[in-house]
């Protein structure tokens, strides 16, 4: 990821500019590129794109301060770390990396939107870190390994929560009565599994 393949980049794409600091979107997405470096010019972004590369760690995002959305799904990510400083940052995708547990993201104020699908979270420890993330509206963790139902616990600790993706995770099967579990401990949850939680739902479930 070179200052020359980066102006490349913006040269070929529509919508970009070859001057760093006035592209508010990157898409260096599909590059091969294996570590996130040399952005510090481009300091106006608000969205950024990083998918299926082989990046393995996230770092060198400093400059970064206005950014929005990142993504970051399809590489080889095994920690969350460096994105304190993105105060603004809404969206987050980490979904097919090697995540084993979520960290360092309790300081993302603005934080609405996380999909970590397709990871290796296990256990109810793993997600801990969900409980600090109050502004957490929408949560995608399916296709992971969790399979405590003390997973529970830790979703119905998120204040904000609405949105939420579990399927494909054992955990369903070792939960009873799942999905009216999930909606009784939930109490903010519209969709669950890409099913509306509709107001006769969450009455039926606490009747339950």
């Amino acid at each position: 990821m070179t200052k020359e393949s980066l102006r490349r980049v913006c040269k070929e794409t529509k919508g970009c500019y070859v001057t760093p600091h006035l592209n508010d979107i990157l898409y260096l997405h599909y590059k091969g590129y294996a570590k996130i470096e040399n952005l510090d010019e481009y300091t106006g972004l608000k969205c950024l794109w990083l998918e299926s590369n082989g990046i393995s760690c996230i770092e060198n995002l400093g400059a970064q301060l206005e950014l929005r959305s990142l993504y970051l799904h399809h590489n080889l990510i095994s920690c969350i770390e460096n994105l304190d400083h993105l105060r603004h940052l809404d969206t987050l995708n980490l979904s097919h990396n090697n995540l084993h547990q979520l960290q360092n993201l309790g300081s993302l104020p603005s934080l609405n939107t996380l999909n970590v699908s397709h990871n290796r979270l296990r256990a109810a420890e793993d997600v801990q870190e969900l409980r600090r993330c109050a502004s957490l509206g929408v949560l995608d963790v399916s296709h992971n390994a969790l399979e405590e139902p003390a997973v529970l616990d830790v979703l119905a600790g998120m204040p904000s929560l609405r949105v939420l993706t579990l399927t494909g995770n054992p955990v369903i099967k070792a939960i009873p009565h799942y999905r009216k579990a999930v909606t009784l401990a939930c109490k903010n949850l519209t969709y669950l599994d890409a099913r509306p939680v509709f107001d006769r739902d969450r009455r039926c479930a606490e009747a339950w």
